[in-house]
């Protein structure tokens, strides 16, 4: 009961979140971005055909979400295979969300765009409410810290960083990542690397990027056990069930690797500005880490006290550097069409651990900071529900090859908000000199 109360609190927050701004018309945008619209489809594909082709529907989604530069193109989120459409990015949230999909569509006739909308705020909420409830059992029950830290980290993480006004507004690959993530860390943590290795495989095929959590989990192992036959095979079988579906998809549906959304972007998209793009991930005022959940800075305290004492802490801090250098080199470091820190969003756990760790040993001491901190970061990713509907980006964004946008403060995401919000009250005429009284 303790778990299914948690995830119901968290389920209704995030979707009643946008359900109650979405009918007030206070943000009336309903899907983020074009991203996580094959999912959604490839899940009722899964469900009302029981294939991964997105034919029925393809004229249905370039209707309304056509190739931006060239209509008569296949849109980017889509791939071609012989006569027949698939998602160009990776299946494995189509199918984790597959609950939600079952028991919504036997209740619809034909599908609208009122039910896509629907369909991606309930899996999005469902996928993100899965893995606070992971990280709550992680905590209490494998870590046996308190249920007073354990609900605190819950709620810094599901409510203070960009896992409410983003990742649980929709389908993204990041909730499904986040997912994997936290059950191999639960695995990990118990040396059940058969349990371990299989989840992070299943993370691979979400996010490729996932692959440095693996990196990182597997030379400690190597570092700090004796290899023995147990061990190899649990990790070689645990890696061998998520290969080989992702053989078996691959081949049955996209025929070629090449096919693959991810594999026709790795040879041409390492354009990031490096280290201004590094520093960007961190601080921008528009898409910082530490402007845009100031509770990180809880984090790198965390990490500074206990990188000698503890293991996970030392986990930790090694996949967040890593992954924000090798993500810091991506075009679209800055994540794209999205609120805050998106690229980095897939590792939100792992800035999780080292704040539990300072509540753990320093409850006493920090909670008089760390309170205020977190209050601000819930207000932060408040606004973010509130506000986000790309007019800023439209406003303001240039693009990767000119990123002096992102280090504006006066024409910032924050300044502009507060600027359409004195439009809203009568102070101003309009927000921006591109806008027309927003």
């Amino acid at each position: 009961m303790k778990y299914l109360k948690i995830f119901l609190i968290f389920f209704f927050i995030y979707f009643f979140s946008w359900f109650v701004l979405f009918k007030f018309e206070i943000n009336s945008l309903p899907l983020q971005s074009e991203d996580v619209i094959p999912s959604i489809f490839t899940s009722i594909a899964i469900v009302n055909e029981r294939t991964i082709y997105l034919d029925s529907y393809y004229g249905m989604m370039v209707g309304k979400y056509p190739q931006p530069d060239d209509p008569s193109l296949t849109p980017f989120y889509l791939r071609k295979v012989n006569e027949n459409y698939v998602s160009a990015f990776p299946i494995m949230s189509s199918l984790v969300t597959l609950p939600i999909f079952l028991i919504y569509l036997p209740f619809v006739n034909t599908i609208s765009w009122n039910d896509i909308y629907y369909l991606s705020h309930l899996s999005g909420s469902f996928m993100m409410a899965c893995c606070v409830v992971l990280l709550y059992f992680f905590f209490k029950d494998v870590l046996k810290s308190s249920e007073k830290v354990s609900i605190l980290v819950c709620i810094i993480y599901g409510l203070a960083t960009i896992n409410l006004p983003l990742i649980s507004q929709a389908l993204w690959q990041h909730g499904t990542v986040q997912f994997f993530t936290i059950l191999s860390l639960i695995f990990w943590a118990r040396e059940r690397y058969f349990l371990t290795y299989l989840f992070l495989g299943f993370g691979i095929l979400s996010r490729p990027t996932a692959g440095i959590v693996l990196l990182v989990l597997s030379l400690f192992i190597l570092y700090t056990k004796k290899l023995n036959f147990k061990i190899v095979r649990d990790v070689f079988l645990g890696i061998l069930i998520p290969l080989s579906f992702f053989i078996f998809y691959n081949f049955t549906y996209y025929q070629d690797i090449s096919n693959q959304g991810y594999s026709s972007q790795l040879s041409n998209s390492w354009l990031g500005n490096f280290p201004e793009s590094f520093v960007g991930m961190w601080l921008s005022p528009s898409k910082g880490i530490l402007i845009y959940s100031p509770i990180f800075i809880f984090s790198l305290i965390g990490i500074y006290q206990g990188f000698k004492k503890n293991s996970l802490i030392r986990v930790s801090f090694w996949i967040i550097l890593l992954h924000t250098l090798v993500l810091s080199k991506w075009k679209h470091w800055y994540g794209g069409f999205g609120f805050g820190y998106r690229m980095v969003s897939d590792i939100i756990p792992f800035f999780i651990i080292p704040i539990w760790y300072l509540l753990n040993e320093y409850y006493e001491r920090i909670k008089k900071h760390l309170i205020p901190v977190l209050l601000i970061s819930i207000a932060i990713q408040t606004s973010g529900l509130a506000f986000f509907d790309s007019i800023w980006h439209n406003a303001y964004d240039t693009g990767f090859k000119n990123t002096r946008w992102l280090w504006s403060i006066q024409d910032s995401e924050a300044a502009f908000n507060i600027r359409r919000l004195m439009v809203k009250i009568k102070i101003l005429d309009k927000a921006c000199d591109k806008c027309e009284g927003n």
